[in-house]
């Protein structure tokens, strides 16, 4: 490998004047001299051709300490040895890639040729244009250095932290995998007031939503209220900023009895009356003023009525019963009973 020579002395001989033949002696002054400070330990490329080293066929020809490495031929490439040639063993050598446009991967190999590579990850690892990846040479292959294996943390420790106002959450940019963790300037907590700021939220909320101080007067889009069954009502467009209104009305051929304001239960053969001073209005009544009320007799009596003899034994006055009587086995009649001198008179009309 190209190097500067460490602690050589800043006044070295002439050998031109004192050949390196064992003949001429070393002066105290120049043995004796501060080594130079210039230089680091042959990290400086020696000759012009190794600021950048192209992949062939897999394998990199290094020459110098640095290497800058570039893909043979296109932007994507895989370097899986680096040539022995022109390195010693335990030799240290710093790989970069060529430019952004470039990427080249260092190939975590088997160590089962010369030259081959096993990488700190123990994967194959990207080179970066800024960030070196050193290897080391030992025997025949290279070797990643740098700190040992690159683990993934599966514990951090974490501390209770109550009185910084700024903090940012931290997320990922997906759901699993080793990822980087991110943060972002939209998402802030602060942890003294417990309060969380984001610039919006999307879905819904379940459960109780306490501690809001601020009250929402309309919806995003307006909504219609109605109503269906015996008595319908639709309003118009109810977003909140106002009361909702609309007209109701009773449905055509709906409304049952059981729906109506009614002070009493019917009957057989009464009607609804309108009642102004009852409960709801209507009553069930029996009619009267001179209506005619019809009975039919049963066929297994002479004189018997549908109902009880004692049912229309009785007339009294502005009564009119109309019946029919069956007289003997071959004859049937309608009669009536009228209030005539004071009393119920049976009168045959057929």
């Amino acid at each position: 490998m190209a190097r500067k020579a460490y602690g050589n002395h800043l006044t070295q001989v002439n050998t031109s004047t004192y050949p390196d033949d064992g003949s001429s002696p070393v002066g105290s002054n120049e043995w004796n001299e501060a080594p130079d400070p210039a230089g680091m330990l042959g990290f400086t490329p020696a000759t012009a051709n190794s600021s950048t080293i192209i992949v062939s066929s897999g394998v990199a020809t290094i020459t110098d300490s640095v290497s800058v490495i570039a893909g043979e031929g296109a932007a994507t490439d895989t370097l899986q040895k680096l040539a022995l040639a022109n390195t010693s063993q335990y030799d240290l050598v710093y790989l970069f890639a060529a430019s952004s446009g470039y990427v080249v991967t260092l190939e975590h190999g088997d160590l089962n040729a010369d030259g081959e590579i096993s990488t700190i990850s123990g994967a194959n690892e990207a080179l970066s244009t800024t960030v070196p990846t050193i290897l080391m040479r030992k025997g025949a292959y290279w070797y990643g250095y740098g700190g040992g294996a690159v683990t993934t943390p599966t514990d951090i420790t974490v501390a209770d932290e109550s009185s910084d106002t700024t903090c940012f959450p931290l997320f990922v940019t997906a759901a699993t995998g080793d990822l980087e963790p991110k943060s972002g300037s939209n998402l802030a907590f602060n942890s003294s007031s417990g309060v969380l700021t984001a610039t919006g939220f999307a879905g819904a909320l379940t459960g109780a939503v306490t501690g809001n101080s601020d009250t929402a007067t309309a919806l995003a889009t307006g909504r219609t209220i109605s109503a269906t069954g015996e008595v319908t009502m639709t309003t118009g467009s109810f977003t909140g900023a106002g009361n909702a209104t609309g007209a109701a009305t009773i449905t055509d051929n709906i409304v049952d009895e059981a729906n109506l304001k009614v002070s009493n239960g019917p009957t057989n053969g009464q009607f609804l009356s309108a009642q102004s001073g009852n409960t709801g209005g209507l009553t069930w009544a029996s009619a009267g003023g001179g209506a005619t009320i019809v009975h039919e007799f049963t066929n297994t009596t002479t004189t018997g009525y549908l109902g009880t003899a004692s049912s229309f034994g009785t007339v009294g006055a502005g009564d009119r019963d109309i019946y029919i009587k069956k007289i003997d086995t071959y004859n049937e009649g309608v009669f009536t009973k009228i209030w005539k001198n004071g009393s119920a008179v049976e009168v045959q009309i057929a």
